[in-house]
């Protein structure tokens, strides 16, 4: 995979001068850049600009915590991946929870902010996975069964595009998390909460379909049949 981030829409929230001119700099040089200090500058941008293609955030802010952006946009679509120096298990865990798609600790270098982005970021031409009328677009983070959407949160998302990539595997719960998330799991109980809400919500918009089953000893599984 080429690990570089070019010809997209960035948006960087954070509120240490240095560093947001240091981003942007380095990623203006390929892409649009927008910045922002806070939560309410970065919604503004947000709203402004429907085709942000990342978030880039930082979680203590002057005016603000980082976190509260998913709370003013529930069903953010552009990845959100966030930078902060926050490092305990326990706050990456809610970081990620919350809707993050990564999680990245600071400090670390332009290149390895730039793999992570583009680790989020697949090209244009294979974004889209299409399974009979029932699509999953891992740039825009939407689903859709015959062309209209299935409201599934961040979490949620995240879980059932890493199944559709590994489409007729099956990974346990904690399989799931560890290569979502990319850390030890020690929260299986809440991957099985977003397991359980994710197919009731697949199951309510294709009732004829259960496309992620389950096997005991063996985990849970895209199929992708019948649609």
């Amino acid at each position: 995979m080429n690990y570089t981030v070019s010809e997209r829409k960035l948006l960087f929230v954070e509120d240490d001068e240095t560093l947001k001119r240091e981003m942007a700099e380095y990623f203006s040089v390929q892409n649009a850049v927008f910045t922002a200090s806070d939560v309410e500058e970065a919604a503004e941008i947000l709203t402004e600009h429907e085709d942000i293609d990342a978030v880039i955030l930082d979680l203590i802010l002057k005016n603000s915590m980082g976190i509260e952006l998913f709370n003013a946009f529930p069903e953010l679509t552009p990845p959100v991946i966030i930078l902060s120096s926050l490092d305990s298990e326990d706050t990456i865990f809610s970081g990620l929870t919350s809707g993050a798609a990564d999680y990245v600790v600071k400090p670390c270098s332009m290149r390895l902010l730039e793999t992570h982005i583009a680790m989020r970021l697949l090209p244009k031409a294979d974004a889209v996975a299409t399974f009979g009328d029932f699509s999953v677009n891992a740039n825009t983070r939407t689903v859709k069964y015959k062309n209209m959407p299935i409201p599934l949160t961040p979490s949620e998302f995240n879980i059932l595009l890493f199944l559709v990539k590994n489409r007729g595997r099956y990974f346990t719960a904690d399989e799931i998390y560890e290569n979502i998330w990319c850390a030890p799991s020690l929260r299986t109980t809440t991957v099985r909460a977003h397991l359980s809400s994710l197919r009731r919500k697949l199951k309510a918009a294709m009732p004829a379909n259960d496309v992620i089953r389950t096997e005991f000893n063996k985990g849970y599984c895209f199929t992708g049949e019948g649609l």
